[in-house]
């Protein structure tokens, strides 16, 4: 399939077109919620992007058990291994409510010292807190469903885990716009209309994959001690490169807010804009998951290492070419968020700059979601780490605080940190190092 550098086969196509239009779906519908909170003004937008940026680092740290189970299930997800993927799915449960539970206490305990922490500029520090405490309860809701989703997409289900996700999002654009066209609320009231709807979905999946998949709610207890240890030995090593990475993405956030209210605006327009680009590695490096783990049961290592590189190099050429047309109408595109000039100036720009960004970051996705299906979890953390603080937030501050400089220089940090990384990784992918973890 692969050895002749042909990528998009009958088998690719039929899981990565679903989730593609998925992907780009539930992306545009988050660039319609930007929209939406931009009617209110930019400083709401900034508010939700500032929290969001937390609140990401939180269901993070739940994703340690969605990933570590995951990678269980596309290797197992076979009639003939049913009862071992059961286990895995309840013990996953089990450590999602444990680990959710956790960060929601957290949350109350120190949102605002985070808020604070991040350089939040002191008239949104306020809304920005009742924000975090409401949406941050959903953290166990996102996390089971994701769960869900995962093992519907590992069990051929693909296509019906794309409607749910769909229907999802759907469910939470509605509340949205209702509550801002119709002038119900403010930031808190979006809140919870997040919080409920999250809710919804949940349970949604779940009566869903309880049809599709019953045998893996059959009776039995849940005690296995050793697969929780094994589902979060695979999990934190490959939720940690996320961490790190989302983790980066907040000092950098905080640095940028010191620039005030203009720069964090610019900041989340230009990635709102350009998000949809980053979907389409998110759905090949779930395609590239599906397809490995067909390969990684039959032993195929050759086979994984030829079809690994060959899903990053096309797929971020294609990213390469989306981003091309997104930067030359980018003025255009702004000017659907706010008609700031000073943020329209600054995005066009940044949008230029994204062009040698985001293909490097597709390509990265890719790979490290293939080194995780065969097991090599802790090499994508170390890279991560290493980038993150010695590259990064040195640079990021040493630009902004210590030279002044502003936020394109940002984002030349951002295009040396993901080609430095997707150099290593796709060295690692080619040297076949990982085969060894594999046999383990």
């Amino acid at each position: 399939m692969n050895r002749e550098g042909k990528l998009f086969t009958k088998k690719y196509n039929d899981i990565f077109i679903p989730l593609i239009i998925e992907q780009i779906f539930l992306t545009l519908i988050g660039n319609f919620n930007v929209f939406l909170f931009s009617l209110f003004n930019d400083q709401m937008v900034a508010t939700i992007g500032i929290s969001d940026r937390l609140l990401t680092i939180f269901a993070m740290v739940t994703n340690v058990v969605v990933l570590g189970a995951s990678i269980l299930i596309i290797q197992n997800a076979d009639e003939s291994r049913i009862k071992y993927v059961k286990s895995i799915f309840k013990e996953s449960i089990v450590l999602n409510l444990f680990i959710a539970g956790l960060i929601i206490i957290a949350v109350f305990a120190f949102n605002r010292d985070l808020l604070i922490l991040m350089q939040t500029p002191s008239e949104l520090v306020e809304e920005a807190s009742a924000y975090i405490k409401i949406v941050s309860i959903s953290i166990v809701f996102t996390a089971m469903t994701s769960l869900m989703l995962a093992t519907l997409r590992a069990f051929g289900f693909v296509k019906i885990a794309v409607r749910i996700s769909v229907a999802n999002t759907i469910l939470v654009i509605i509340a949205n716009t209702i509550i801002v066209l119709a002038k119900l609320g403010g930031i808190s009231y979006i809140a919870i209309a997040t919080l409920f709807t999250r809710l919804i979905s949940m349970l949604i999946t779940f009566f869903t994959i309880k049809r599709r998949i019953p045998i893996l709610f059959a009776g039995g207890k849940i005690k296995n001690i050793s697969l929780k240890k094994e589902i979060l030995s695979l999990g934190i090593p490959s939720a940690m490169e996320q961490i790190s990475y989302n983790f980066s993405q907040t000092i950098i956030t905080a640095i940028i807010a010191s620039l005030g209210t203009i720069a964090v605006s610019s900041m989340i327009y230009t990635t709102t804009i350009t998000s949809f680009i980053f979907s389409i590695g998110v759905a090949a490096g779930v395609t590239g998951n599906l397809i490995i783990g067909d390969l990684y049961r039959n032993k195929d290592y050759e086979g994984i290492k030829n079809f690994g590189v060959l899903n990053a190099k096309k797929i971020s050429l294609i990213a390469g070419a989306v981003n091309l047309l997104v930067a030359i109408f980018g003025k255009n595109l702004v000017r659907i968020f706010t008609d700031n000039p000073q943020i329209i100036s600054i995005v066009t720009v940044l949008l230029f700059l994204q062009i040698f960004h985001d293909p490097m970051r597709v390509a990265n996705e890719i790979l490290i979601n293939s080194l995780n299906v065969v097991k090599d979890v802790r090499y994508p953390v170390i890279v991560g780490i290493s980038t993150t603080y010695l590259l990064v937030i040195p640079l990021a501050y040493l630009f902004v605080t210590k030279l002044g400089l502003d936020l394109k220089f940002i984002w030349l940090v951002f295009i040396l940190d993901e080609s430095t990384r997707r150099f290593l990784f796709t060295r690692r992918f080619r040297s076949g190092a990982w085969e060894e973890k594999s046999e383990s």
